[in-house]
């Protein structure tokens, strides 16, 4: 088979697993603890496919682009945090901006060194 389309089906394959797994989650935490945990865990499941996935590899396409990029979820997560601002959690919608931001990078770290192990 051709490489261009074994990237695509990697590709395909990894955003079906990716999705339903966030789904999976998403239907048990609901809000921003079910965004949270997925985008960390995400974030996490990423620094480890960094530190040992070359880039446009088909394991790079399949895990990173496919199944990360469908299981995390900005969009969702800029959506909470503005629902949560309209309500008048002011505080809470920023505490959500910060907090996630600081546990994905922490997990992507954290995902690096577990990798390089």
């Amino acid at each position: 088979m051709k490489p261009e389309i074994m990237a695509v089906l990697a590709i395909i394959a990894g955003g079906a697993l990716g999705g339903l797994v966030r789904s999976w989650i998403c239907t048990r935490l609901s809000g921003a603890r079910g965004i949270a945990v997925v985008n960390t865990t995400g974030s996490l499941a990423l620094g480890v496919v960094a530190a040992n996935a070359a880039p446009g590899s088909l394991v790079w396409l399949f895990l990173a682009t496919g199944v990360l990029g469908a299981y995390t979820t900005v969009s969702s997560f800029a959506l909470n945090t503005v629902q949560m601002w309209q309500a008048g959690g002011h505080a809470r919608a920023v505490a959500n901006v910060a907090g996630s931001v600081m546990l994905s990078v922490a997990a992507v770290a954290l995902g690096f060194w577990l990798g390089g192990l």
